[in-house]
């Protein structure tokens, strides 16, 4: 796990993919709200890095220089597009990427529950980690 100390040296980093493919440059950084350990980076792709595009930090890698996330370089290019002028995710958007990444999002009920009974009100809330030099 990338922890917050790790953390502040990824941005401007390099990103690739397992398979070592260029994805882009590590832009902005999001905190879990209940653990406040790292959980998602924005990375800079496209021409002179014009788009953002969400990367879980979950399954990466950071050597000090470059970091490696888990995912693939298309599937980063193909994530669903966020509006980052709000400053923290908006809930819809933040469901959205957990889902197209393939991420438990909410609490799973236990055994005892349906499995209807999925959770949402406690939830992990990502919010923008503004690094003050």
């Amino acid at each position: 796990m990338i922890g917050q100390r790790e953390a502040l040296r990824m941005f401007g980093c390099e990103v690739f993919d397992p398979e070592g493919q260029r994805v882009g440059i590590v832009g902005q950084l999001f905190l879990d709200d209940v653990t406040e350990q790292p959980a998602w980076i924005t990375v800079q792709t496209g021409l002179f890095g014009t788009n953002e595009s969400f990367v879980p930090l979950e399954g990466a890698a950071f050597d000090g220089d470059t970091l490696t996330v888990a995912v693939r370089k298309e599937v980063v290019r193909q994530a669903p597009h966020v509006d980052l002028d709000q400053g923290d995710l908006p809930v819809e958007q933040e469901r959205a990427l957990y889902h197209y990444y393939g991420i438990t999002y909410g609490v799973v009920p236990d055994a005892t529950e349906p499995e209807s009974a999925y959770v949402e009100a406690v939830r992990l809330r990502l919010r923008r980690w503004v690094a003050a030099t």
